[in-house]
C-alpha cells in the first residue's frame, strides 16, 4: 500500500470507515490559491515603486520547476517564490524579482504571469486556500464523511503524497541513496524500477536502462523526462555515477528532503497515539540532521531499521546540507465549508503553510490515493 511505503500509518479521525473510492477531477477540481497574511493572493495589490517586482503566477496542470525554468529564460533572471504548488491543479501564487524584468504580462497555454506592482517587504505566507470537487460511487457515504470533516479542527501533519509522487512514489528512495552516498543506486531508482501505473513506453525505457541499454532508454524517454535523459547522456559519455547524478535538472536537495520527509512521517506515525489530546499544544517533532547518539529512542529505532545510524544530512559531494527537520505534529483546518448539492460534493478550507490538502481527502477516502492525487 502506498501509504505505508511513505510512512503514513495512522488516521486522525477516529471512525472505522471502509475504503471509499473518492476522485478529484483534475486539474479543474483542485484549486489552490496562495494565502498572504490570511488573505487570498488574488487580493494582493502592490505599490508604484519598491525593491521587489511582484507577479501573480497562474498555472494549470504543469509542474513548478518547468514553469520556473521557462520564466527564468523569458526574463533572464530566476524568480523568487514562497511555495511549490501542485502540478495537476489550477494554482495561483506570487513570484517576485529584485528589480523589474522587462515584461508586465505573459501567457502560454498552461501558465500566465501578470505584474501586480512593487513591494519593499517580503511576504507573510500564512498558507493556502483549497477548493476541491469530489466524486464518488457512493455519494451518500461521501456526504456523511464530508459532514464529519466539517467539524474537525486538526489532523496529523504528515508530509503529503505530492512530496513523494503517487504514480511513481520514489523521490524519497532516490533521496535515501543520495543520503547514503550510494550514487549508482540513486540513479537506479531515478531511471530504473518501472511502476505499475506508468505508461508502457516509460516502463520499456526503464527496463532498457536496467538491462544496460542506455542508448535505447534515452531514445524511448520523452523529452519531458529531463532528469532521466540528462543522467543517461552522462552515462553514455562514460561519466561515473556521482558525476552523472549531478546532471539532473531537479535540485538534488529536493530528493534528499523527500527522504527526510519520509523519516518525519515514520516518526509521527510512531508518536501519533501518544499525541492525541495535545492538539492545541503546538507540539513540534524533530528529525535530526545527524543520526548519532544521543538519539530519541523512536528516532534510534527508525535509524536502525533504515540502516542510517552514523549518517548526516550534510552531503558535500552534491552540495546538500539540510538542517534538522522541525515540524508541527498537527495541522489546523481553517474556514472549512462543505457544499452537498446533488450534482457536486465540494469542500473548501485553508491550511497553514507547508500542510497538504490531499491528507484531508486521505482521511475521507481511506482508499487508494492515486484516485485523488
Amino acid at each position: 500500500m502506498i501509504d505505508l511505503s511513505l510512512g503514513l500509518e495512522k488516521y486522525y479521525i477516529n471512525e472505522e470507515w471502509a475504503p471509499l473510492n473518492v476522485k478529484i477531477l483534475r486539474p479543474d477540481g483542485f484549486i489552490v490559491v496562495e494565502e498572504i497574511s490570511y488573505k487570498p493572493v488574488t487580493e494582493w495589490r502592490g505599490k508604484d515603486k519598491g525593491k521587489y517586482a511582484v507577479y501573480l503566477l497562474k498555472k494549470i496542470g504543469i509542474d513548478h520547476f518547468t514553469v520556473i525554468d521557462k520564466i527564468t529564460r523569458l526574463t533572464g533572471r530566476k524568480p523568487i517564490y514562497i511555495g511549490i504548488k501542485d502540478t495537476n491543479a489550477i494554482t495561483q501564487q506570487i513570484i517576485y524579482f529584485s528589480g523589474k524584468p522587462e515584461i508586465d504580462n505573459y501567457k502560454e497555454e498552461k501558465f500566465e504571469v501578470n505584474f501586480l506592482g512593487f513591494s519593499d517587504e517580503k511576504f507573510n505566507h500564512t498558507g493556502n486556500i483549497f477548493e476541491l470537487e469530489l466524486v464518488s460511487d457512493d455519494e451518500n457515504e461521501l456526504a456523511k464523511r464530508l459532514a464529519t470533516v466539517s467539524n474537525v479542527k486538526y489532523l496529523f501533519a504528515y508530509i503529503g503524497y505530492q512530496r513523494f509522487g503517487t504514480r511513481r512514489p520514489n523521490t524519497h528512495l532516490v533521496g535515501k541513496y543520495l543520503f547514503l552516498r550510494q550514487w549508482c543506486e540513486a540513479i537506479n531508482w531515478l531511471i530504473g524500477h518501472p511502476f505499475e501505473l506508468e505508461h508502457e513506453i516509460i516502463k520499456e525505457a526503464r527496463l532498457a536502462y536496467e538491462k544496460g541499454d542506455y542508448e535505447k532508454a534515452l531514445q524511448l524517454f520523452p523529452k519531458k523526462f529531463r532528469d532521466e535523459r540528462e543522467v543517461l547522456k552522462a552515462l553514455i559519455r562514460g561519466e561515473d555515477c556521482l558525476s552523472a547524478i549531478k546532471r539532473v535538472k531537479t535540485p538534488l536537495g529536493f530528493f534528499v528532503e523527500a527522504y527526510q520527509s519520509y523519516l518525519f512521517n515514520k516518526y509521527l506515525s510512531l508518536m501519533a497515539d501518544k499525541l492525541r489530546g495535545r492538539e492545541a499544544d503546538n507540539v513540534i517533532l524533530t528529525v535530526p540532521k545527524k543520526f548519532v547518539e544521543p538519539m530519541d529512542p523512536l528516532i534510534r529505532q527508525i535509524a536502525i531499521e533504515e540502516g542510517i545510524v552514523g549518517y548526516s544530512f550534510n552531503i558535500p559531494e552534491i552540495k546538500v546540507n539540510l538542517r534538522d527537520l522541525k515540524r508541527q505534529a498537527f495541522m489546523r483546518l481553517r474556514n472549512v465549508k462543505v457544499e452537498l448539492k446533488n450534482e457536486s460534493k465540494k469542500i473548501s478550507f485553508s491550511l497553514d503553510r507547508g500542510m497538504y490538502a490531499t491528507l484531508v481527502i486521505r482521511e475521507i477516502s481511506r482508499g487508494d490515493p492515486r484516485n485523488f492525487t
